[in-house]
């Protein structure tokens, strides 16, 4: 039987609790570091003093919750270095802070509690989680190690495969598995070029003068002072004898590296015997981040550019919700002051509407409080010799057709660089055709001159902001760069990157950094 891998939620069960623990443990020696040993029997008495407290430890286990099911702080936990864990730790007990601070400010009730005790439990828990995390880490790692407590594993491969697939195998810190054999997929005519090749397998192999291989029919025997083995691993045999070997010894798994109507038959034999059978994708077929699907009943191989959870679709669709809903009524009331300013300054419409290209070339409408005049789009042919952007892009310094270019106050100068102009986006974010944080959306025209390669930059939905942005924006004028920053965004997406750009956001708007 194959045991199928749980989800994160409930996989690292131990460690969700273990950290609950912990961080009550934490905000206790706080309170006690803050009042004094003295005071320890507070926490395990009925004292009044101490009652208060019991409520932000009510709230500390809510929060927990919160935190592990909304954060990916326990993916990957036990494959994660010293760095790594010191960087989640730090991140838990800071959302950790947020949270209570928030909740006792909308409370108003902060009054009641020691500020020392508040904010010295995050940096008490820091070290507690971490140090706990660690120990435990490694006790875990040498439990799973442990020969007893792996599966035993048979490889089936081609000579030529076998010593790349060993390396990767064991190049991790855990393995709930153990390779114990070799079994070579060659026929003998390939076994004998390989041995014909002056090639050693490795450097532990290769201790004789001589680099021939002497095979029999039955089995494959390394001979010439070449040892039986590859990296340690013995070589067990062949795909005529591979059934015997596996009836005779004590084979879990079986992983192997086939295709055609060998490895089908060898998938029904290996499973009429109860052994669990992985066939290796990168065998079927070369592709990157690849997962087994089904679509519509049809088992299948798929890649794409990033895998990304459907939890984290789901918070990143609420987090525009959020915005996009909070971002709408600012604009409505921002559309009070504003719109009169735009009529004086330029009779015309007070938005600027414009199709521009989103997710995979679906086009949709943008929204923006308009900047130019009128005629803007129609004088951009004249101005192209100024474009600033080397690429499928349009900027310029000091461009002409700003409402109030030349004068002392430019409204349109201003919104710009206020970015108050990109508010009305946030109709485009809850409507659903664009997100807070995403790729710049290109005009179709820009769309229409793309190559292959740029496209790639249109794998997410667009958003009012995104790495590109927080990056420079004016002050980056090369297309190229825009694309590989938008495509190192979509490569390396998660809910933590998104909140780093949107902070990063602030920063950049509140300084007018790279606006035009």
């Amino acid at each position: 039987m194959h045991e199928r891998k749980k989800k994160t939620w409930t996989k690292h069960f131990d460690f969700m609790f273990l950290d609950l623990l912990f961080i009550e443990v934490s905000f206790i020696l706080s309170y006690i570091f803050r009042f004094g040993l003295g005071r320890v029997k507070d926490v395990i008495g009925s004292s009044s003093f101490f009652q208060p407290y019991r409520r932000i430890m009510l709230l500390i286990l809510m929060l927990h919750l919160v935190i592990a099911f909304f954060t990916d702080q326990y993916s990957n936990i036990l494959k994660r270095n010293s760095a790594e864990e010191i960087k989640r730790v730090v991140q838990y007990c800071v959302n950790m802070l947020v949270g209570v601070v928030l909740v006792l400010f909308m409370r108003q009730t902060s009054d009641t509690y020691s500020r020392i005790v508040v904010f010295v439990f995050p940096v008490i828990g820091v070290f507690v989680l971490f140090v706990y995390r660690y120990f435990y880490k490694i006790y875990l790692r040498k439990e799973i190690n442990k020969a007893q407590n792996q599966n035993c594993m048979l490889l089936v491969a081609p000579y030529h495969k076998v010593s790349a697939v060993l390396r990767e195998f064991n190049n991790r810190q855990i393995s709930t598995s153990r390779i114990i054999g070799i079994v070579l997929t060659d026929n003998m005519a390939e076994l004998e070029a390989a041995a014909a090749q002056v090639i050693p397998i490795d450097a532990e192999i290769a201790d004789g003068d001589s680099d021939k291989l002497a095979f029999d029919n039955e089995n494959v025997v390394f001979d010439g002072g070449f040892s039986n083995s590859i990296h340690g691993v013995p070589v067990v045999g062949n795909l005529e004898t591979m059934y015997d070997y596996a009836g005779s010894n004590v084979v879990d798994e079986v992983l192997l590296y086939m295709d055609g109507e060998a490895a089908d038959e060898a998938v029904r034999t290996f499973i009429s015997m109860g052994i669990v059978v992985h066939v290796s994708i990168r065998n079927l077929v070369q592709v990157p981040n690849a997962t087994i699907n089904r679509i519509n009943g049809i088992p299948v191989v798929t890649s794409s550019v990033n895998n990304v959870s459907t939890r984290q679709l789901m918070i990143k669709r609420l987090v525009d919700i959020f915005f996009g809903l909070v971002g709408s009524i600012v604009t409505v009331l921002l559309t009070i002051i504003i719109a009169p300013m735009i009529m004086i300054a330029d009779p015309g419409p007070i938005f600027f509407r414009q199709e521009r290209v989103g997710k995979n070339g679906r086009t949709f409408k943008i929204w923006k409080f308009r900047t130019m005049y009128k005629d803007a789009e129609a004088r951009k042919a004249e101005l192209m010799s100024q474009n600033k952007m080397s690429g499928l892009m349009f900027k310029m310094d000091d461009d002409p057709r700003i409402i109030g270019y030349g004068k002392k106050f430019s409204l349109g100068k201003f919104l710009r660089e206020s970015s108050l102009d990109e508010m009305p986006q946030s109709f485009n974010i809850l409507a659903g055709s664009m997100s807070v944080v995403g790729t710049r959306p290109p005009t179709v025209q820009e769309y229409q001159q793309y190559e292959l390669r740029h496209k790639g930059r249109l794998a997410m939905m667009p958003g009012l902001t995104g790495m590109w942005q927080v990056s420079g924006r004016s002050d980056i004028t090369d297309f190229e760069e825009v694309v590989q920053l938008d495509k190192e965004y979509i490569e390396n997406f998660s809910l933590a990157l998104d909140l780093e750009i949107i902070l990063k956001t602030f920063k950049v708007v509140l300084g007018r950094e790279g606006s035009v």
